[in-house]
């Protein structure tokens, strides 16, 4: 499995996760989804440049900060999106 596939199979977790999720703070939400969207659109775009940027991560640890103890499912899949778009082998 390519670390696209591999992306894109925790973007579907992810999406999962928050659809469960009814106490979220709107700014964190709006984080989450606005990097779920960044890593979609670049993954249909085949952009691989767009998956290394920076903000994409650090927005996702943002994240992952708020909620780390009240939500391990959803730090879990973040964290390992993080691993794979570390490896930027995409």
């Amino acid at each position: 499995m390519t670390d696209a596939d591999q992306l894109r199979l925790k973007l579907q977790e992810l999406q999962a996760e928050l659809r469960d999720i009814d106490e979220m703070d709107a700014e964190t939400r709006r984080l989450l989804e606005g990097a779920m969207e960044e890593i979609h659109d670049a993954l249909n775009q085949d952009n691989s440049d767009a998956l290394q940027h920076p903000s994409l991560v650090d927005n996702l640890n943002k994240a992952t900060q708020e909620f780390e103890t009240s939500h391990p499912g959803l730090t879990r899949i973040i964290g390992n999106m993080v691993d794979i778009l570390g490896n930027t082998g995409i």
